[in-house]
């Protein structure tokens, strides 16, 4: 699993947002971010969590032959 890597995609505006091993606190807080300039009405909340965050974007493996983790 070493080097193991995922792109996160916005599914409002197709953009990769991210491309990491996987999302920390970091990674959260930019595709919060990211959602909140995009699509700002799709925010659910001022501190939204990590679910109600990930519904709005689509995780894939940059390795074809692996699917992300099941959440």
């Amino acid at each position: 699993m070493a080097g193991r890597r995922f792109v996160v995609t916005c599914t409002h505006c197709k953009r990769t947002v991210v491309i990491v091993s996987r999302v920390t606190g970091a990674e959260l807080d930019r595709l919060q971010a990211h959602l909140l300039a995009c699509c700002p009405s799709e925010v659910v909340g001022p501190y939204p969590g990590v679910e109600a965050t990930l519904r709005h974007f689509r995780v894939t493996s940059t390795d074809p032959d692996k699917s992300p983790p099941a959440a």
